[in-house]
């Protein structure tokens, strides 16, 4: 008896593996990790309180929308500093700016959240995290940054739905 449990084991452990290795793989049977890539958002759909999860946990992210704009002004918490201004303020800043969304010219392209921080003071792309991707099902809209598409993404952030 113990062999057959032990094969059973074994298989539930290695299904369990492959569903972690492939991240955004899920099946049917268990919920992604997130929603698949957007094909087109707006801005009234990602305006809205937004929280960490994984490597962005205990970060916070405001997106208010500007009326007639596809984007709007933001205000972060506990955002990731860049390596330039680590020594100037730490590993985390508070901050605000204005944020707006990337719609790609090839349809093949997903839209992109472009975050520009203009306070504590400007910020040039690439010195911390600046472009989300956008996933988005009937449910969950996350924000997070993409990096190898086999795995789960770690720095993401949920939008904190409101009744």
């Amino acid at each position: 008896m113990i062999r057959p449990l032990r094969a059973l084991t074994t298989a539930a452990a290695l299904s369990l593996l492959t569903l972690q290795l492939t991240g955004c793989g899920a099946s049917s049977a268990v919920e992604r990790c997130i929603p698949h890539e957007a094909t087109a958002a707006g801005g009234s759909e990602l305006a809205g309180t937004y929280r960490g999860k994984r490597d962005a946990e205990g970060v916070s992210l405001l997106l208010s929308l500007t009326p007639g704009h596809n984007g709007g002004t933001l205000t972060a918490e506990n955002w990731p500093t860049g390596n330039y201004y680590r020594a100037e303020l730490g590993t985390t800043f508070k901050g605000s700016g204005t944020w707006e969304i990337d719609i790609p010219s090839n349809p093949k392209d997903h839209p992109l959240v472009h975050l520009y921080f203009t306070q504590p003071h400007d910020w040039m792309s690439g010195d911390t995290v600046d472009r989300l991707s956008v996933a988005m099902d009937s449910t969950r809209t996350v924000l997070y940054e993409k990096s190898d598409p086999d795995t789960c993404p770690n720095f993401r952030l949920d939008l904190i739905k409101t009744s």
